[in-house]
């Protein structure tokens, strides 16, 4: 029986976060998740407290609390994040530092405070996205900070190991609840075709592998999920530069 670990996951009051809580409560794990907008609570054995990512002070109190309840939190699982999508130069400023500080800069905050402690985190999970290295029109912001998120984990994993081990968990688009708005035609409406080829990926599918991560001895750099995400993945690897592009000039000028 693997051992029982004190496991934080930030953005586990909905969706791919609470999915995730949920299949580490399953293995048995203690497993504390933050949520915006409800007090401290109980749902399905993970303690919900409420905290800003953004914030140093919630930060701050979050790690203290556990420390005061668990005594270490073992591992950490870098979730909450915001998505933006439209023409990059039509946002502002302001909404790309908003991004960053969600995506990029809130992790980093959380990571630094919890290993200002004596007891240090033995694995760090940033879920990141296929935008983590592949940048597509209207997502620009979005794909910048993903990337950053990966090039944070990255540095961290070669610093911190072999004490502590960075993992970036990388899904391709998922399945959600109820209809998604887009403020442009996405790929998968130009092509219907490719809702077979490459069909979306379960929330469940995601939290599984990433529950299984936190018993794996073995720790590699990059999970990639998903057959969009694996398929892309594999045609920058092998595809010539210009052909890739010239596919992605296609997708984006077709009506």
């Amino acid at each position: 029986m693997n051992k029982k670990k004190v496991i934080l996951v930030t953005g586990a009051g909905s969706g791919l976060g609470k999915s995730i809580a949920e299949e580490l409560i399953n293995k048995g794990h203690i497993v504390y998740g933050t949520y915006q907008t409800n007090s401290d609570t109980k749902a399905n054995g993970i303690t919900l407290i409420k905290s800003d990512i953004t914030s140093k002070n919630d930060n701050q109190a979050l790690i203290e609390k556990i420390l005061q309840h668990e005594k270490q939190i073992d591992v950490i699982i870098n979730n909450a994040g915001i998505t933006l999508s439209g023409p990059t130069l039509n946002f502002s400023v302001e909404d790309f530092q908003k991004i960053l500080d969600i995506n990029v800069v809130g992790p980093f905050r959380l990571i630094k405070m919890a290993f200002s402690s004596k007891t240090k985190p033995s694995l760090i999970i940033n879920i990141t996205s296929l935008n983590a290295f592949l940048s597509v029109p209207n997502f620009g912001l979005y794909a910048a900070s993903k990337h950053a998120l990966e090039a944070l984990g990255l540095a961290l994993r070669y610093e911190l190991a072999p004490r502590t081990k960075v993992v970036s968990v990388t899904p391709g688009a998922l399945k959600r609840e109820g209809p998604t708005k887009m403020s442009h035609k996405p790929a998968r409406e130009k092509f219907p075709i490719l809702n077979w080829i490459i069909p979306l990926t379960s929330q469940n599918k995601v939290a599984k592998i990433v529950a299984n991560l936190t018993d794996t001895p073995s720790i590699p750099r990059r999970v990639i999920i998903g057959r969009d995400a694996q398929i892309i993945n594999m045609m920058q690897r092998i595809l010539p530069s210009f052909i890739f592009d010239r596919i992605l000039f296609f997708i984006w000028n077709k009506k």
